[in-house]
C-alpha cells in the first residue's frame, strides 16, 4: 500500500499553473496542453478530492478558500523539490575556479604547470584570466589572483609565492657576436630591448632602474627596441635582436633550456613579490583550497638558484 494517499501528481502540477495564472488558457500555454485537457485535469482533481477548487466565472476564474490552501501547500512542496534538485545539480557539477594573473605570469609560469594540476584535480574546472589590469578576488567571478606588490591589500588573504629577481638575458648567438659584454656598464653599448605599455611594468623595474642599481649612470649609445608585450620582448631576445631584462620566474627555464643566456653576473632583487590572493574565507571552498595548496607547492619546488653568467662557463 502506498505511503501517501494522493491523486496523480501531474494533476497538482496542472492545478498549480492554473491557480498561479488564474487562467485555464495561460496554464495550457505554459504546460503545452490544450485548454480542454487542462479543464479535464482540474475536474478530475476536484472529483478525487471532493472539493471545489475554482469558481468558474464568465470571463475569469477565482480560487476558492480550499483551493488557496491547497495552492499554498503545493507551491511550498514544488519550491522545496526545485531547490533540492538545484542543489543536487550544483554539487554534481565540477567546481569552477577563476584565477587572474598578469599576461606574462599566466603565459610563462602558470600555463606550463596546469597539466600537473589537472592530473591531481581532474574534477576542478579551472579558468585563467590573463590581464595586466589587476583584478581583485571577489570582483566579478575571480576567486584567486596573483598580484605583485607588498602583500598588503585590504580585505584579502595573501601568501607570498616568490620575490622578484631581475637580470639581463640575450641569445647565445648575440653574446657570441658581442664578446665584450661582461659588466653592467658594457650594456650601454648594446641594443637594449624595452617593455613599454603605458604603465610601470613588472613592479616598475626597467633598464634605467636596473642600471642605476648597478651603479651605471650613463646613457645607452645605441637606439633600443620597444615593445608593449613581454612575450614579444623575449621573442626579440631569442632572435638575437638585443639584450632584455629577464624576470627569474619567467626566464630561469629559458636559461636552463639554453634558449637564453645571462651575459652579466648581476641581479636586482626588489622588496616586493608575487602574492597569491583570495577574498577572506575563500579557502574554505574545497576546489580553491586544492588550487592554493598546489600552486604553493609549485612555487616552493621552483627554487631560485643563482644565475651563472654565460661567460663564466663558456669560452669562444
Amino acid at each position: 500500500m502506498s505511503k501517501y494517499r494522493l491523486p496523480p501528481l501531474d494533476l497538482f502540477h496542472t492545478f498549480e499553473a492554473v491557480a498561479r495564472h488564474r487562467s485555464f488558457t495561460r496554464a495550457a500555454d505554459e504546460l503545452c496542453l490544450t485548454q480542454s485537457a487542462v479543464s479535464r485535469q482540474i475536474k478530475a482533481l476536484e472529483d478525487t478530492l471532493g472539493l471545489r477548487l475554482f469558481h468558474r466565472l464568465h470571463r475569469a476564474i477565482e480560487v476558492t478558500a480550499e483551493g488557496q490552501r491547497l495552492f499554498d501547500s503545493v507551491t511550498r512542496g514544488l519550491d522545496d523539490v526545485s531547490a533540492c534538485l538545484a542543489d543536487l545539480g550544483a554539487s554534481a557539477k565540477a567546481p569552477q575556479i577563476t584565477v587572474s594573473a598578469s599576461v606574462a605570469f599566466a603565459w610563462f609560469w602558470l600555463m606550463p604547470r596546469l597539466e600537473r594540476f589537472s592530473a591531481l584535480q581532474p574534477d576542478v574546472d579551472l579558468r585563467v584570466l590573463a590581464t595586466d589590469q589587476p583584478v581583485m578576488p571577489g570582483t566579478g567571478d575571480v576567486d584567486v589572483a596573483v598580484l605583485f606588490g607588498s602583500g598588503q591589500w585590504d580585505g584579502l588573504e595573501t601568501r607570498l609565492l616568490f620575490g622578484e629577481q631581475v637580470y639581463p638575458v640575450c641569445s647565445p648567438t648575440y653574446l657570441r657576436d658581442h664578446p665584450a659584454l661582461h659588466r653592467p656598464e658594457d650594456l650601454l653599448d648594446q641594443t637594449l630591448l624595452h617593455l613599454e605599455y603605458g604603465k610601470p611594468s613588472f613592479g616598475g623595474v626597467d633598464w634605467r632602474t636596473w642600471l642605476l642599481r648597478q651603479g651605471v649612470n650613463g646613457q645607452p649609445v645605441r637606439r633600443g627596441l620597444r615593445f608593449n608585450s613581454y612575450p614579444m620582448v623575449l621573442q626579440a631576445a631569442e632572435a638575437g635582436h638585443g639584450v632584455a631584462l629577464g624576470w627569474s620566474y619567467v626566464t630561469d627555464p629559458l636559461l636552463a633550456e639554453g634558449r637564453l643566456v645571462c651575459p652579466v653576473d648581476r641581479m636586482l632583487k626588489t622588496r616586493d613579490g608575487y602574492y597569491l590572493c583570495t577574498s577572506e574565507n575563500a579557502g574554505e571552498n574545497p576546489g580553491i583550497a586544492a588550487f592554493l595548496s598546489w600552486i604553493g607547492a609549485e612555487a616552493l619546488n621552483q627554487g631560485a638558484g643563482d644565475i651563472t653568467p654565460w661567460n663564466a662557463t663558456h669560452s669562444e
